[in-house]
């Protein structure tokens, strides 16, 4: 999706509306992001002076990996990002993108956006927690700690052995 900074106006809104399908090549996904099959972006462009504020509303079709099976699923997710890009101005506002020319290309943040939103242990529909298998078991977080705790290193095993006279 590219804006062209010279066709937007000052006075009212711009929309724009377009569907992406997004290059794995320039775009390679990252676990638990197997591929993005396609992004619906509706884009709200407003110009005032040098700045450029963009709202992007985005529907995402996207192949996830399960974090209970490892299986792939498929999912919509939906999400809100909003930008603001100027042409040099406030270099040290962090909340400002500068561009260069006369255009934005927003697939990079849109792409970022999707990435972003997706959750860190994503789950299937149906799936349900293994109670364990052949070499693992799943075990709570406070229940692994105390076996940490509890556990003595095999180098300092033979100490505990020692008997000590009183």
């Amino acid at each position: 999706m590219r804006i062209e900074v010279s066709k937007l106006s000052y006075t009212k809104e711009t929309t724009l509306v377009e569907e992406i399908l997004f290059d794995k090549e320039k775009f390679p996904p990252c676990l638990p992001l197997i591929e993005v099959k396609k992004a619906v972006v509706n884009a709200k462009i407003r110009r005032y002076e040098e700045f450029i504020y963009v709202s992007l509303n985005i529907k995402t079709n996207v192949i996830l990996q399960c974090s209970y099976t490892l299986k792939p699923f498929d999912t919509v997710i939906k999400t809100v990002e909003e930008m603001h890009f100027a042409s040099g101005a406030n270099e040290d506002d962090e909340d400002i993108t500068i561009y260069k020319g006369n255009s934005i290309e927003l697939d990079k943040y849109i792409y970022d956006a999707i990435s972003a939103s997706i959750p860190p242990s994503p789950k299937a529909p149906g799936a349900k927690l293994p109670k364990g298998g052949k070499d693992y078991r799943v075990i709570s977080f406070d229940d692994f700690e105390k076996e940490k705790e509890e556990k003595v290193d095999p180098r300092f095993a033979k100490l505990d052995e020692l008997e000590f006279d009183d």
